[in-house]
């Protein structure tokens, strides 16, 4: 009898500790609502098992069997890979934003517009290239009008400056603006680096946590997932749990021409770094690649990726657009200007042989040219009313070039500004609809592993009514024991 008394209150004693481990879990996730890495716990309570007696099987009362991580695996990959696609359009957002801020003009997206200020159908604007272009024409119509004016003469020679300016000016924003990205990335990546360390750091802890339980680690899991998310941000990766290694995962990416598809980025505590290769002159096609023999790897998505695709797709599409313009510029009205001839032996570009001077960043107007050599005709008796040179000029404007696809010069420049605004406006709309998904994805990984207080609570008080009920219970086998032992003698 004394036996069994004695049995009934190591049971509760169990319970008691059981019941505990309830309320503190409760209140461990209480703690970390705030915590976005944090999954909810909830503390496993089972059996001890049971014994035979003369009254039949007993039960040797109830223990925590463990901790239950709440997380959806399928739905955490989901999210490492919507959180890549996310940041993606988002870093092509940002660096398209930076381009268009280097335009000096914005674009212009009302009724679904892609035209921006400066380069619309009808050439208006403030500002813009486009706009100095079609003055920089004017100036040659006015001058044709009246070609022995000094003061028509001094204005067409100060919009041909302000156009070279601004032609000088915009390229070199853009070549800032792809240093800027290249620099961004390389920051990226270091910081890509470091998260794939921390990742095998935390895939040794968890090793060693769990090398004689399974699955209770977790802490540890949760800062290993927060990592991963972070990484996804930077750079697509694909995960998987190594089978039998404690809880481990690799982290691998694809590879391009390699021997083996994937590459592992991590393998339980080891890892390897990812280096960068940026495109150049001679090699136009950048590169990632990983260890001593130079892997070259994919990187589908992540900000690292969309900031290269932008800066290498619509930024260089138009800087290539600009400088076609420039070249264009310079090769016609110094075809015009320049016969060969007395006394059209001169340029009004500068052409001294330098590539350079071909280029939006390299145009300038020819040293020598003033308003007392400008000239208005190229027939050598220089008649001052003769306005043929630069009434050929002039209707340049409207004429249809072939190395420019067949457009005038303005037609040109709308056409290249509306490609990057088309792509501005795909890269929003994208983004838009990529939110929707993303957040529906978070919110459901919320559902699952987030922490909500009225729950917490209402566990909180359950075991804590539990825990008070056990104590009644011990208090009742304490005051049996107490007859047994001390009143019945």
């Amino acid at each position: 009898m004394s036996g069994n008394i004695l049995g009934e209150l190591a049971n509760a004693s169990k319970a008691l500790t059981a019941h505990r481990f309830g309320v503190t879990t409760a209140g461990n996730n209480m703690a970390n609502v705030n915590n976005p890495d944090y999954a909810r716990q909830r503390v496993v309570i089972g059996e001890d098992g049971y014994v035979q007696t003369v009254g039949g099987p007993r039960g040797l009362g109830v223990e925590v069997q463990g901790f239950e991580h709440m997380r959806d695996a399928v739905l955490d990959r989901e999210v490492l890979r919507e959180t890549s696609l996310n940041a993606s359009l988002t870093s092509q957002q940002a660096a398209l934003a930076k381009a268009e801020s280097s335009l000096g003009q914005e674009i212009d997206r009302t009724g679904d517009s892609p035209f921006i200020d400066g380069a619309t159908a009808n050439g208006g604007g403030s500002g813009g290239i486009a706009e100095t272009l079609n003055n920089f024409f004017n100036a040659f119509h006015s001058l044709s009008a009246n070609p022995g004016s000094d003061a028509e003469k001094e204005s067409l020679l100060q919009k041909a400056d302000i156009l070279t300016e601004k032609l000088n000016v915009t390229a070199e924003r853009f070549s800032d603006l792809h240093e800027d990205i290249g620099l961004q990335v390389r920051t990226d990546l270091g910081s890509a680096n470091q998260m794939i360390e921390e990742i095998a750091r935390l895939n040794s802890e968890i090793a060693r946590a769990e090398s004689s339980r399974a699955g209770q680690a977790l802490s540890l899991r949760d800062q290993r997932q927060g990592v991963l998310e972070d990484l996804s941000e930077l750079m697509q990766v694909k995960v998987e749990e190594i089978p039998d290694s404690s809880g481990q995962i690799r982290v691998y990416v694809p590879t391009v021409g390699g021997d083996s598809p994937q590459l592992n980025l991590v393998e339980r505590g080891r890892f390897q770094e990812v280096a960068f290769i940026d495109s150049t002159s001679s090699n136009p096609n950048y590169q990632f690649v990983v260890g001593d023999d130079q892997i070259q790897i994919e990187i589908k998505s992540g900000s690292i990726e969309g900031s290269l695709k932008a800066r290498d797709g619509a930024i260089a599409e138009y800087r290539r657009g600009l400088d076609g313009l420039a070249k264009e510029l310079v090769t016609q009205i110094n075809g015009l200007y320049n016969t060969g001839t007395a006394p059209a032996t001169t340029n009004f570009f500068a052409d001294t042989g330098n590539a350079a001077e071909f280029t939006a960043a390299g145009i300038t107007l020819a040293a020598d040219l003033t308003s007392s050599t400008l000239r208005t005709t190229n027939d050598p008796d220089q008649n001052l009313g003769d306005n043929s040179l630069t009434l050929a000029i002039a209707e340049l404007d409207d004429d249809r070039i072939a190395s420019l696809g067949n457009r005038s010069f303005s037609t040109f420049y709308r056409s290249v500004v509306t490609d990057l605004g088309e792509n501005v406006a795909k890269v929003d709309a994208r983004l838009e609809d990529e939110n929707i998904v993303f957040d529906m994805l978070k919110q459901q990984q919320e559902s699952v592993s987030g922490v909500s207080l009225d729950e917490e609570m209402t566990d909180m008080m359950k075991y804590q009514r539990a825990f008070e009920a056990t104590g009644k219970l011990i208090r009742a086998i304490d005051e049996m024991l107490d007859v047994i032992v001390n009143r019945l003698v």
